[in-house]
């Protein structure tokens, strides 16, 4: 490949992927005791939670997927400029620290005075959750901040930096609310114990942008949360606008299954859900940690190649490789995992609540396998720059799937939710492809975002 050596991508792609695994591995470990101390009905509360609040991170609107690209093409330069690539982050994180605090205070008001959808035990568990909202609240910005930050590292390729940040911090997220517990199993404690973690996160993620730019750490923060060049940030929302349609909808479309369960079930029969979708719902990361490494080689590769005609066969080759790797990967693994799920949700949380999550982990499986397919061509149209084909196919699949999912909900419980799932992912991923196919075909060479 054209740009950065294979065994410098080979590497990247090994630190994307433990960015990925260790805090997956910290999650599966904190469930079980999480499930012994708040019970199932708190632990399922607290995952809605979890989705309400990340939920607002659609107000990034694509600005921390736009910061990659931007600096991987400024850093691809002939004259690379440190101050120009700080530009352009600093607009973004002064945006987004706007835009997350807008959506901090509506969430907070929903919690103050908003109807919560779910069907709990007493009024004294309501109190509960509206108490854990408002204390969550102060890590929205915070975590849009750290992703125009994390877009910044991507982009001039410093993988092992992010991780080594993104690895503590997302152990400490799923361990957090355990320490929690030993104080109080009330909610708001957990919620006060993320809101810690996300403040280390933006602090050492600044840190590590200092380091990379040669720069003071205080010189750095000020020169990021100095204020926005205009330019540079139409420029970022002009890639990112189309994104942000993605962000708004892909979160209800991958999550509206447990709002739909806990409004038409009950908020305890989330759990049984929610736990085996976070079992199982990393199954992608191998293909979409080496995806996100890919995607800012694929931008300077495309710049290296502006000058000159693309063969859109090549291009589709290249694709088609990466597809037939990944489902190599995937059909091993998905093989090996319906095999060894039964015998490791009874170890992991014990045969009574494995009886009834086993079967739900196993079709949850299948739909995640899809997905992980589904990041080649994902990434294919992130290259092209094609994000308002990624945002038309998110926006043609979402009233149908919210519409089945209801009605799967109603007819088969949990069961009918996975179902409708697995339907989501095949939909999807076929959406992809001929769109993906379609948009190489119709580019006569590869153009920067």
């Amino acid at each position: 490949m054209i740009g950065t050596p294979f065994k410098a991508l080979r590497s990247s792609a090994f630190w994307a992927l433990l960015g990925d695994l260790v805090p997956m591995l910290a999650a599966l470990a904190a469930a079980p005791f999480l499930l012994e101390r708040l019970g199932a009905e708190r632990l399922g509360v607290l995952s809605l939670i979890w989705v309400f609040v990340g939920y607002f991170s659609f107000l990034d609107l694509g600005l921390g997927r736009a910061v990659t690209v931007a600096v991987a093409a400024a850093r691809h330069g002939s004259q690379p400029s440190n101050t120009e690539e700080i530009r352009i982050t600093g607009s973004a994180v002064v945006a987004l620290l706007v835009f997350g605090s807008a959506g901090a205070v509506l969430v907070g008001l929903l919690a103050c005075f908003g109807p919560l959808p779910l069907r709990l035990s007493g009024q004294e568990l309501e109190r509960e959750v509206r108490d854990a909202l408002i204390w969550m609240v102060p890590s929205l910005p915070l975590l849009l901040v750290s992703s125009a930050l994390r877009g910044h590292l991507e982009g001039v390729g410093a993988f092992r930096a992010v991780n080594l940040v993104r690895i503590p911090a997302g152990v400490s997220l799923a361990l957090a609310p355990l320490v929690a517990t030993v104080f109080s199993t009330h909610l708001a404690w957990s919620a006060v114990s993320l809101f810690g973690v996300r403040v280390g996160q933006v602090v050492a993620l600044v840190a590590v942008l200092a380091l990379q730019q040669q720069r003071s750490f205080m010189g750095t923060g000020v020169e990021l949360f100095s204020g926005i060049d205009r330019q540079r940030l139409k420029r970022l929302l002009a890639f990112g606008s189309w994104m942000t349609v993605s962000s708004v909808l892909g979160p209800v479309i991958v999550y509206a299954d447990r709002f739909v369960i806990g409004a038409v079930v009950s908020a305890s029969a989330v759990s049984v859900y929610a736990i085996p979708f976070d079992l199982v719902s990393r199954f992608p990361v191998v293909v979409a940690s080496a995806c996100g490494v890919l995607l800012p080689e694929l931008v300077r590769v495309s710049a290296d190649l502006a000058r000159t005609k693309v063969n859109t066969a090549d291009w589709q080759g290249l694709l088609s490789r990466a597809s037939w790797l990944a489902l190599g990967v995937v059909g091993m693994g998905t093989l090996v995992g319906l095999g060894l799920l039964p015998a490791f949700m009874n170890w992991w949380v014990g045969a009574e609540f494995a009886a009834g999550a086993t079967p739900i982990a196993q079709v949850l499986l299948l739909a995640f396998a899809v997905n992980a397919l589904a990041q080649i061509p994902y990434t294919g149209l992130m290259a092209l720059g094609k994000t308002k084909a990624i945002a038309t196919i998110h926006l043609a699949e979402a009233l149908p799937y919210v519409a089945c999912l209801w009605w799967a909900v109603q007819c088969y419980g949990v069961m009918g939710a996975a179902l409708a799932c697995v339907a989501r992912a095949l939909v999807d991923y076929a959406l992809l492809v001929l769109v993906c196919r379609r948009m190489a075909n119709q580019s006569a060479n590869l153009a920067t975002p």
